[in-house]
């Protein structure tokens, strides 16, 4: 019988506690699990815009991204020392935001979800699990600090868009999903009590030894420090405008060194060559 690892999506609004969650996970699964992090047009096009510079553009680009990562999570899945896949984000991130956004130059969102339904759709590997995070606009604000601490963050701190992400994620994503998602409202919940309900849907579909694995997260007493090993490569690709902040401790896997941020991942190879984590362009990292 051949290996086929599920695949597990984390998606919901802003401040849901995705990234963070994300973070916990990657630690204590070590190199059995690989993962995606958060989509970032920035961070792939070299501080380039995609080729269309606007709303419209910037979801075509996640759309195609999130069609060549269904693609790349296939051949990575087939992998047997891969156990477990993870994706910070897959294609609801960019129908959420094509429903939601009232920007004139956007795209429509029936052209979005046909996209998704025509090519999408039939990429994407066998086991798919979603756990869906929500989390109400207020509280998303409150989480965040209220105000967008970039320029281009800005839109994110809408409420209307806000509100429309929520009704979004509660009344249309789960159509959307290859298979019935997990809905983990996080509101008033601690981060303890998420990570569990994740645990037990990986219980669920026979991940038992990586449902164990995650009673052992600890979440970080403080944000951490950038790791002066990624310091050059960090600011290089753009600092805090692509990255956001550190989001865990450097993690030793598979022969190297990673770094996790809200918007990206840092890599340090086993020669020193410090870069991107992005398994698109390096599809080799996925091999143990």
């Amino acid at each position: 019988m051949s290996h086929h690892a599920p695949v597990l999506v984390l998606d919901g609004p802003p401040g849901a506690g995705k990234t963070s969650l994300l973070a916990r996970m990657v630690p204590v699964l070590g190199d059995e699990c690989l993962w995606f992090t958060e989509p970032n047009a920035r961070l792939a096009a070299g501080l380039r815009a995609p080729v269309h510079p606007s709303p419209a553009g910037h979801s075509l680009w996640f759309l195609r991204h999130e069609l060549d990562k269904a693609r790349a999570m296939k051949t990575l899945a087939a992998n047997p020392a891969t156990r477990l896949l993870i994706s910070d984000r897959n294609h609801l991130g960019a129908l959420a935001y094509c429903y939601a956004t009232r920007a004139a130059d956007s795209l429509p969102y029936r052209t979005a979800r046909d996209f998704y339904a025509r090519h999408i759709a039939p990429a994407l590997p066998e086991r798919v699990l979603t756990a869906i995070l929500l989390v109400t606009p207020a509280e998303s604000l409150a989480r965040r600090g209220n105000v967008a601490e970039r320029p281009r963050w800005k839109q994110w701190f809408d409420e209307g868009l806000l509100e429309r992400l929520y009704a979004f994620y509660t009344e249309i994503a789960p159509t959307l999903c290859p298979t019935p998602p997990v809905i983990i409202k996080t509101d008033g919940v601690t981060p303890d009590t998420v990570l569990a309900q994740v645990a037990g849907l990986l219980f669920d579909a026979g991940l038992t030894e990586a449902a164990g694995r995650l009673t052992t997260a600890t979440a970080p007493a403080r944000r951490p420090e950038l790791d002066a090993r990624f310091a050059a490569a960090y600011e290089a690709l753009g600092g805090l405008e692509s990255f956001g902040h550190p989001f865990s401790e450097p993690i030793a896997h598979r022969g190297g060194t990673v770094q996790l941020c809200q918007l990206g991942a840092l890599h340090r190879d086993a020669s020193g060559h410090t870069g991107l984590w992005d398994l698109l362009a390096e599809p080799e990292r996925g091999a143990a």
